[in-house]
């Protein structure tokens, strides 16, 4: 959960806000980090990121749809053009979006 309400989060909202006005950005998905957690008998080691995979909010505002358990590549995170697995996710942004667009019309 990210949670964009107005209260309390601020700049999440510009950020949101900049993305609806400019679609262009390359910065206009949601990413998602696949790690890999380590072995049992070694603890002490860091989680490895094995993919990303990428939700564009754009799309989901422009489609007028959110994404409800949808699988979606999972790209390696040494080669971004290798396919590696599908992930299964569910953005419910659609609302979110829609208010921020909305505020942005405000005067």
């Amino acid at each position: 959960v990210i949670y964009v309400d107005k209260a309390n989060n601020p700049a999440r909202r510009e950020y949101l806000k900049a993305m609806l006005l400019k679609p262009d950005l390359h910065t206009n998905s949601l990413k998602f980090t696949v790690v890999s957690d380590p072995p049992e008998d070694e603890q002490d080691l860091e989680c490895e990121d094995i993919g990303f995979a990428y939700v564009s909010l754009s799309e989901i505002f422009q489609k007028q749809r959110d994404i409800i358990e949808q699988d979606i590549n999972v790209f390696d995170s040494e080669d971004e053009s290798a396919v590696i697995g599908k992930l299964r996710v569910s953005v419910v942004a659609l609302h979110a979006l829609h208010s921020i667009y909305e505020e942005s019309l405000l005067p």
